[in-house]
């Protein structure tokens, strides 16, 4: 497997790069167990700073970013650069006072909703949880690209994602956090 750290922003952004079709991709952490928080009760526990920058640079190009009330509750406002946020909450009950980009947040009450306000030019959708609201997602939608980031060996992949049906493109790791990077691509898109 190749160190993560030695591939340049380019090299990462040539990995991730989003196809210019409709695509719902799945980012994620996965430490061990398969939970997606760590003691401290976020991911915070979880990253390091390379899985950071792999996060901003498949965050840099997503029109849309879409993930549950609690992981803003828990996690705080993370908008793309240029893209909206989605987040599904069924109570509206969020920070909304700390929201730094009310102009590029939807709320959505169900994922209904959420696929509804998408708009014409919105193509790369990025999912980043929680596991609820990707098992969600991927049972509505069904995931075209998964992007999986392993905290360690012990680690393992969401049960509702069937890798049969993917390719594995990308396989890189960073020793010093015992961190693995998969990233898959659906072998037949169903959009």
């Amino acid at each position: 497997m190749v160190e993560s750290s030695t591939r340049t922003d380019v090299q990462l952004s040539q990995i991730y790069a989003w196809p210019s079709s409709l695509t719902f991709r799945l980012n994620m952490l996965i430490g061990p167990s398969g939970t997606t928080a760590g003691e401290d009760g976020t991911s915070v526990s979880l990253t390091s700073a390379q899985d950071r920058r792999i996060l901003r640079l498949i965050r840099k190009d997503a029109d849309v970013v879409l993930l549950g009330a609690e992981s803003v509750r828990k996690e705080g406002w993370f908008f793309p650069p240029t893209g909206r946020l989605i987040v599904l909450s069924k109570t509206g009950n969020l920070p909304l006072e700390t929201c730094p980009h009310p102009d590029r947040l939807f709320i959505a009450p169900s994922l209904s909703s959420a696929l509804h306000n998408l708009r014409e030019n919105e193509n790369k959708i990025l999912c980043e949880g929680g596991l609820a609201t990707a098992e969600l997602v991927h049972q509505r939608v069904c995931f075209d690209e998964i992007a999986l980031t392993f905290r360690n060996e012990d680690s393992t992949a969401p049960d509702f994602i069937d890798f049969s049906e993917y390719q594995l493109l990308s396989e890189l790791t960073e020793k010093s956090s015992e961190m693995t990077f998969r990233f898959w691509r659906r072998a037949a898109k169903p959009h």
